[in-house]
């Protein structure tokens, strides 16, 4: 009876390995397919001092063929608003003087270690200025965000900014910063967000994290 063990064990260990290896984060991820419905929760951090700057949340009501539409709100009364985002998850922004519309940002799928990407001249959210970067897939990494623990894609950004309108001597015209992105093809989304800005004169200006709080599916 005993003599059988090794053999049992070894069949247990073949019939259980398919699984694990399955449930491993595969090595590409391809472009999101979310599913109209599903929600995603996150906060913005002020990582000066550890403050909530702000919660919003996302709803995709509408997948167009090069646009993914969200409905959203800042604050649990606010009005919802309509966003319009890249089918790489990039909010699509224009210039004050512009009605050209940009799309692009860190990811740009499929998503491979090793991965190299940049965009250009990518407007701020208010249409004030605008940013540059050259980015790598870092790796994939385990990442805790208040809604768990995710195999995330990281993507890393060194890039400029460049303001063009209300220049004053206090905000300057250009600088550098930093950007680190977390995809999780679990949520379809990134589940952690980080940016540091650096001043002309090369002094850090803003260090903000953004974490997923939670992810409710279709």
């Amino acid at each position: 009876m005993f003599g059988t063990r090794p053999l049992v064990y070894s069949l247990l260990s073949a019939a259980f390995f398919p699984l694990t290896a399955a449930a491993e984060t595969p090595a590409v991820a391809e472009l999101p397919a979310p599913t109209v419905g599903d929600v995603w929760k996150f906060r913005k951090i002020d990582l000066w001092n550890n403050s909530e700057l702000e919660s919003y949340q996302r709803e995709l009501v509408e997948i167009q063929p090069d646009h993914l539409v969200y409905r959203g709100k800042s604050a649990p009364n606010a009005k919802p608003k309509t966003f319009y985002h890249g089918r790489s998850l990039a909010t699509c922004r224009r210039m004050r003087d512009s009605e050209e519309e940009h799309c692009a940002g860190a990811l740009a799928f499929p998503l491979h270690v090793g991965d190299k990407n940049s965009y250009t001249k990518r407007p701020w959210t208010k249409g004030d200025g605008y940013l540059s970067a050259d980015c790598e897939v870092k790796g994939i990494e385990s990442v805790t965000v208040p809604a768990g623990t995710f195999d995330a894609f990281r993507v890393d950004c060194d890039g400029t900014w460049q303001r063009v309108f209300d220049i004053t001597p206090t905000t300057g015209d250009k600088g550098r910063f930093e950007e680190s992105l977390w995809y999780s093809p679990t949520v379809g989304h990134y589940v952690k967000f980080t940016y540091i800005g650096y001043r002309p004169s090369g002094g850090v200006y803003t260090k903000e994290q953004t974490e997923l709080i939670e992810f409710v599916p279709k």
